[in-house]
């Protein structure tokens, strides 16, 4: 289900502990006043990564569980990373299902159904659909009053973890003071900042397989302290561009094709001639790369400056 549904959601089947498929972890977050609901009552909440929460004694969860709530405080304990919790603290877990009235809660959250396998055997699951960036861009739109182009472009250009977004959001809004609203150049000077290079320097090589040059931007980009996912947001969405733009080239002018793919008008002829320079079977290779590429970042620490040396050396060298 989408978030916005689970917020009124009611589950059918009363438990103790909950499994919560989430890949967001913002969400997670935010998720706490549904819970909150959903237990009825009012309660504590407490955060524990799957390995602190394994040293919890099994017993110690029982006794929290049985006392009544009149001599303690009623608490839901939010498990993050809950696909490491081990077999014999689900069995804990299990025994605590049956605990009627209890003061104890869980909630197993985990970013993947696959991982959640296991808990979904024991527990009722609650799963959260991943964010679309079109989810991402109405989030933004909603909460912070963006008008739809510019969420969209702060979207292609920063991706879609919403805690990431929630602190550019805040840089910008420093950024303007409230003069005015938030414009893209702001999210290309402060967001995606180069003070040696300017904001389209990397779009340019890219679109113009200027391997070296990339390799440049991205080093300069990186050196100033732009995040890894931003870099890779800004390559993925010239390789969006570049995609749809291929497909209509030939059948348009290179000005619709430019305006088609939000490319700046005085760009169009440019690049509608980058758009012939790839092949169809480059472009999905490519994005098969950024594929690869963001589920590094997000799951391991690869040294960032040699991960996209290597990577466009692949998609444009």
């Amino acid at each position: 289900m989408k978030f916005s549904e689970f917020k009124a959601y009611q589950p059918k089947q009363a438990s103790n502990v909950f499994a919560f498929v989430c890949e967001d972890d913002f969400l997670v977050e935010e998720s706490r006043p549904v819970w909150q609901r959903i237990f009825g009552g009012d309660w504590f909440f407490e955060k524990y990564p799957a390995k602190e929460f394994e040293e919890i004694i099994g017993r110690e969860l029982m006794d929290d569980a049985l006392t009544p709530s009149l001599f303690t405080q009623n608490r839901i304990l939010i498990v993050t990373n809950a696909d490491k919790t081990t077999k014999g603290r689900i069995e804990d877990l299990t025994a605590l299902q049956g605990v009627p009235n209890s003061s104890l809660r869980i909630v197993l959250a985990t970013g993947s159904r696959k991982s959640a396998a296991g808990l979904a055997k024991v527990f009722p699951v609650i799963e959260i659909e991943p964010l679309k960036p079109a989810d991402v861009a109405r989030w933004l739109m909603d909460r912070y009053k963006l008008a739809p182009d510019m969420a969209r472009y702060l979207v292609d250009n920063a991706g879609t973890e919403l805690y990431q977004l929630q602190s550019e959001m805040e840089k910008l809004q420093t950024y303007v003071g409230g003069a005015r609203p938030i414009e893209a150049r702001d999210v290309d000077v402060l967001i995606l900042r180069s003070e040696q290079f300017g904001p389209f320097e990397l779009d340019d090589a890219v679109l113009a397989r200027n391997y070296k040059k990339a390799v440049q931007v991205i080093g300069s980009m990186l050196d100033e302290g732009v995040e890894p996912l931003m870099v890779l947001s800004r390559i993925v969405r010239v390789w969006r561009q570049l995609f749809a733009g291929k497909s209509l080239v030939g059948k348009r002018s290179a000005q619709d094709v430019a305006a088609a793919v939000a490319v700046p008008v005085w760009k169009a002829s440019d690049f509608a001639a980058s758009c012939k320079k790839f092949e169809w079977k480059q472009l999905a290779a490519g994005f098969r790369l950024l594929l690869n590429a963001d589920r590094a970042f997000k799951t391991s620490t690869p040294n960032p400056e040699g991960y996209f040396d290597v990577m466009l050396w692949k998609m444009i060298g």
